[in-house]
């Protein structure tokens, strides 16, 4: 999961962040990366904050994001922060 954040309000942010971690973590999943500064290096995508989480399965990633743990930590994100997500069934080349 790739989320590219543009944080609005930072103390409601904090609420979101703290409470989406369990969920995650109940779905196998665990940071990669959050936050950090970005260079870009190619192209003209530029963003504010990326959040990358790495889940053992694509099923387990869409279990996080349907989950009432997640449903919950995302009514705290409103009005909080400015979210483009993604889910990228990938593999390791050999």
């Amino acid at each position: 999961m790739v989320a590219d954040v543009g944080i609005i309000n930072a103390e409601r942010y904090e609420s979101y962040r703290l409470a989406v971690r369990a969920a995650i973590e109940r779905n196998g999943g665990r940071y990669l990366v959050r936050g950090g500064d970005v260079t870009v290096i190619e192209g003209t995508w530029d963003p504010s904050r990326l959040v990358i989480v790495e889940f053992p399965t694509l099923a387990q990633a869409e279990n996080f994001y349907q989950s009432p743990e997640y449903l919950a930590a995302r009514t705290l994100r409103q009005n909080a922060a400015m979210v483009n997500m993604i889910l990228i069934d990938g593999s390791v080349p050999p």
